[in-house]
């Protein structure tokens, strides 16, 4: 092949499938390396690889050594490949830790190579130029090599300055960045192991080429871990069933992946129950919907088992408040006169004069075949 890069992550991803896991090959920027059939389609419906072809992501993974080197030649720029989780007979759970720091053998980092001629280097320049002046044996060559060391000195102070001023813009209009240079997943997950009583056994770690860790865990038959990104705990991201891992041995924009010294090569362990429990969601309890109660017809009626006035509306929704404000009462054996009532406030509608009249006739008819005058009953 063309592609030493290629050439390698295939050799990789054939060792992870004689291991028994399913893998799919990778670009640079860690994505599917094979393109979707389905990219020209106007309205693509969503396909797992019913269509018979290649490029549906973590669903054309696979274990067989000749499907494996189809999909990566198909993807002749691949640099990498993933590994598929949730799948048997591991049913692989990742665990993505960001780590914070520096990593040593960066200029000032602690451990790393002395600086390159930054603001750290301006007192080995202004030496040389001083003893330049020294042996050419010149008094006024010194003063002003005194004059140039304390300009620059000056300017390296106010470099300094604007540079910190400037990370410190960076760091307000990127919350999200600072962040996550603050986030500790390791000590994040150490937490929750001392908070839940559990212990992450020694398994299989993949170092990133950010300096985080890859865990990978062995999941139960028929449980399904959903992917997530900090749910768990801030720098603890989840690969669960329909995610990947980028496989030991891949490359990628910002360096390669490898096994962690004294980490066991493709035996994962098994996943304590504790963290499997903290993984899985919990199901919400659905409230039973009941049906509103219905009002029977002795509820209906008053006191003495008389029928309560029930007068008919024939204004529309909008209208029935005004129309039930304005009806007339009973009190004290008189009919007390039409208008809105005094505990409720003034009608927002008020209806309109014949619908008024009609309701007030049909309430006074009601009222006539059901109800007896005061005089009758004494």
């Amino acid at each position: 092949m063309a592609n030493p890069s290629l050439a390698h992550a295939l050799a990789h991803a054939l060792t992870a499938a004689a291991h028994g896991f399913r893998v799919i090959p990778l670009t640079r920027a860690k994505l599917p390396a094979v393109r979707s059939p389905h990219h020209h389609d106007p309205a693509a419906l969503p396909c797992h690889g019913e269509c018979g072809r290649l490029g549906h992501g973590v669903h054309d993974a696979s274990a067989d050594p000749d499907a494996i080197r189809a999909l990566f030649a198909a993807a002749p720029w691949a640099t990498g490949y993933g590994i598929a989780c949730g799948c048997a007979p591991y049913h692989l759970i990742g665990i993505d830790l960001d780590l914070r720091g520096v990593q040593p053998g960066k200029p000032g980092a602690p451990g790393g190579p002395p600086g390159t001629g930054g603001a750290g280097d301006t007192d080995a320049r202004a030496g040389g130029i001083t003893g330049t002046a020294e042996r050419a044996g010149a008094s006024g060559t010194t003063e002003r090599a005194g004059a140039a060391r304390a300009a620059e000195r000056t300017g390296a102070t106010r470099a300094a300055r604007a540079a910190s001023a400037t990370r410190a813009a960076s760091a307000a209009e990127s919350p999200g960045a600072s962040r996550k240079d603050r986030t500790d997943g390791l000590a994040a997950l150490a937490r929750l192991a001392r908070e839940h009583a559990f212990t992450i056994p020694r398994t299989v770690t993949v170092l990133t080429p950010s300096g985080g860790r890859h865990l990978w865990l062995c999941g139960p038959p028929g449980l399904a871990v959903p992917n997530s990104a900090g749910r768990l705990a801030p720098g603890i991201d989840i690969r669960g069933l329909g995610g990947y891992l980028v496989g030991p041995g891949s490359y990628a924009s910002h360096g390669s992946y490898r096994l962690a010294p004294g980490s066991p090569a493709w035996a994962p362990a098994p996943a304590p129950s504790a963290l499997l429990r903290l993984l899985t969601p919990r199901a919400r309890p659905r409230l039973a919907r009941t049906a509103p109660a219905r009002r029977s017809r002795a509820a209906s009626r008053g006191p003495g088992g008389a029928r309560t006035v029930r007068p008919r509306l024939t204004g529309g929704p909008a209208q029935r408040p005004a129309v039930l404000g304005g009806l007339p009462r009973l009190r004290d054996g008189r009919w007390a006169g039409v208008g809105p009532r005094p505990d409720r406030g003034r009608a927002r509608h008020r209806p309109a004069p014949r619908e008024a009249r009609a309701t007030v006739a049909s309430a006074a008819r009601s009222a006539a075949r059901h109800l007896q005058p005061p005089d009758a009953c004494a």
